[in-house]
């Protein structure tokens, strides 16, 4: 065999391999759709520029029960709107479908170098298809009951102290700035009872409340869509009190409150939480007659409710 021979096939060796290994490197994703034509003649994804998509480019697209080749006719940094190369297919998918994307494309069929079961499970990219408790800006209800592990007090003594338990609701804003960190913004309404020893007598307190926080969210600990988090937060606002019906009014302050918490996907859109926390609370009120009450309390809570 001669030189030209040997130079031939080294180089189609090179090329297999080349194949190969992008094939290895790339595979198969689950994406989610953003939105279809109403002519079924095209769709956006949430995937452009920034992840290697250029106008132009071929990609397998698929459900359980079809797959067809698509090009990109418009990209920009964060999306891509593609057509079917088929131009009689129409679009079989819906807005928030989650579809296979596959880079692989040699006519109108996937192709394969060398055959690898391990691509018969796409590569599910949690990040992409829960992206609205991953990247974005969200909104999150919970309900809260807390308990009191401690308080002191200006105008009871520590041996009359006794257990101070309620309700919360809150209310916020998350704003996602970095892949794994957000802030917090949000409002929450406390409704607590505290009972005296004795005299026995129930003391309620209600509170309306600022807060803010700043979250880290474990994602990289997790192999599935859901993921733990933990936040630092504080707050301020108004407090009153009634006593023996007297009234007591004045501010109150978190500083801090430490959560742990869990969240669960339960779809595309919405999300399960599930919350610890433990904050350290303190309130200064005035009576009418000008007596000062100040009250220090540390709160653990057990908290539930939804993201979306």
């Amino acid at each position: 065999m001669g030189y030209r021979q040997y130079l031939i096939l080294g180089l189609g060796s090179i090329v297999a391999f080349s194949a190969y290994a992008d094939n290895k490197i790339r595979g198969e994703e689950l994406i989610v759709v953003q939105t279809t034509s109403t002519d079924r003649q095209s769709f956006v994804i949430y995937k452009g520029l920034k992840d290697g998509i250029s106008k132009g480019q071929e990609i397998i697209f698929g459900n359980e029960n079809v797959s067809f080749v698509c090009k990109a006719v418009e990209v920009n940094r964060l999306y891509s709107l593609w057509k079917p190369v088929d131009k009689n297919m129409q679009i079989p998918f819906n807005k928030d479908d989650i579809v296979s994307y596959n880079s692989h494309a040699y006519g109108n069929v996937a192709l394969d170098i060398v055959a690898d079961y391990n691509n018969l499970t796409p590569t599910v990219n949690f990040n992409e298809i829960y992206k609205k408790f991953r990247s974005n800006n969200n909104y999150s209800t919970k309900v809260s009951y807390n308990s009191g592990l401690s308080q002191s007090s200006s105008d009871v003594s520590a041996d009359k102290n006794s257990t101070r338990t309620g309700y919360a609701f809150a209310a916020e804003y998350n704003y996602r700035f970095m892949p794994v960190f957000e802030m917090s913004f949000g409002l929450r309404i406390d409704s607590e009872n505290y009972r005296l020893k004795s005299p026995e007598l129930d003391i309620p307190t209600n509170r309306a409340l600022i807060t803010v926080a700043m979250t880290y969210h474990l994602t990289s600990l997790s192999q599935n869509e859901n993921n733990y988090y933990l936040s630092l937060g504080a707050g301020i606002g108004t407090s009153k009190t009634i006593i023996n019906e007297a009234i007591s009014s004045g501010y109150a302050t978190i500083l801090p409150e430490a959560r742990f918490g869990y969240l669960k996907p339960l779809s595309t859109k919405m999300a399960l939480i599930v919350e610890g926390s433990v904050e350290s609370l303190n309130s200064n009120e005035k009576f009418s007659n000008g007596t000062q009450q100040t009250t220090n309390m540390i709160n653990a809570k057990i908290s539930i409710g939804l993201r979306f």
